[in-house]
């Protein structure tokens, strides 16, 4: 149903119908945005937490790994040094 406005031009009407599936879509989206939040927060608290722990220890690794590369480098280099000396 229209009517004219103020200014001149058709004015809509709204139906109950659609008022209450406006109202329902709004419900859905604030109840969406909660769980959102809470995923976050969840997130923010718990697992970066526990990602930082385990980036701490696969870097330690990382260094033992290192370690252990510079090392067998440095037998490699003394052996083919004494090869050259004898």
């Amino acid at each position: 149903m229209t009517t004219k406005s103020r200014t001149g031009r058709p004015k809509k009407s709204v139906t109950m119908r659609e008022a209450n599936e406006t109202e329902i879509q709004i419900n859905q989206n604030t109840i969406d945005i909660l769980l959102i939040k809470k995923d976050i927060h969840e997130i923010k608290s718990n697992h970066l937490a526990h990602l930082s722990a385990d980036i701490k220890k696969i870097d330690k690794k990382v260094e033992k790994i290192d370690h252990r590369l510079w090392g067998i480098g440095m037998l490699i280099v003394a052996s083919a040094f004494a090869n050259y000396l004898i």
